[in-house]
């Protein structure tokens, strides 16, 4: 036991490069290693090459990291963002062109502050709702990847209403290019042809894809709800800092 509690308190007291490239928004932890590969980090002029390179917390604010010859600024922090993506605007640091059309991206309609930071939760250009941002890859790694299990809450309204045989399809799963695709729950609401519907996994554009597997549409699309994360009050193009919920 006192093993276990000097070995939190030193993981405490200090930050591993993967770390440090997570909380300056260029890689998760995960994606550390092949970043050093590909790019020449240094801290404080000391080249950077190894997973096990770590600096004490107490320098943090002294640090000085390099990528590429660029200073790069490092949080101290781990921060979050809630946004409320409008329809039209697309979940991408890149713009990009639908039917002659430039797409504003989601990093368009934040401040500067907040362009390199990770998002959990892609939402297709004609749905809106909730967005996660956070300078901290492994945060949004722990939000997004399948194997955690992340629920997810979708308001939706269908061209038809659905019998209760094609919820429980929905719920039971269908095949759509190769993949079985399911809900986790639809709950038929007040409202004629409206659904609450969960998913875990969220693979792309799966409750569109589940729905026309029905043969019906999603009329509309907003997600409410990403893990312990809640759109609340937030109108479209609204965003605020919240308290980082989820551990690591």
């Amino acid at each position: 036991m006192a093993e276990r509690a000097e070995h939190k308190a030193t993981e405490r007291d200090s930050l591993r490069i993967g770390k440090l490239l997570a909380r300056a928004g260029l890689a998760s932890r995960r994606g550390a290693a092949d970043f050093l590969r590909t790019h020449k980090v240094c801290v404080n002029g000391e080249p950077i090459t190894e997973l096990n390179y770590s600096l004490p917390v107490a320098e943090l604010s002294a640090c000085v990291l390099t990528v590429d010859g660029k200073k790069i600024h490092l949080e101290s922090e781990s921060r979050v963002l809630l946004f409320h993506k409008p329809v039209g605007v697309i979940c991408s640091h890149r713009s990009q062109i639908l039917r002659g059309k430039k797409l504003k991206t989601l990093f368009e309609c934040l401040p500067a502050e907040y362009r390199a930071w990770f998002f959990a939760g892609r939402l297709d250009v004609s749905s809106s709702g909730l967005m996660v941002l956070s300078n901290d890859g492994d945060h949004i790694y722990t939000l997004s990847h399948p194997k955690h299990g992340v629920v997810k809450r979708y308001l939706v309204r269908t061209s038809r209403p659905l019998s209760p045989d094609e919820c429980r399809r929905a719920e039971k799963g269908v095949y759509d290019k190769g993949e079985k695709l399911r809900f986790e729950s639809i709950r038929a609401l007040e409202k004629p042809a409206h659904y609450e519907i969960l998913l875990r996994e969220g693979r792309n554009r799966e409750i569109r894809r589940v729905l026309e597997r029905l043969g019906v549409f999603a009329r509309e699309l907003k997600r409410t709800d990403l893990g312990p994360y809640t759109l609340g009050d937030l109108k479209p193009g609204e965003f605020r800092e919240v308290e980082r919920i989820l551990s690591e």
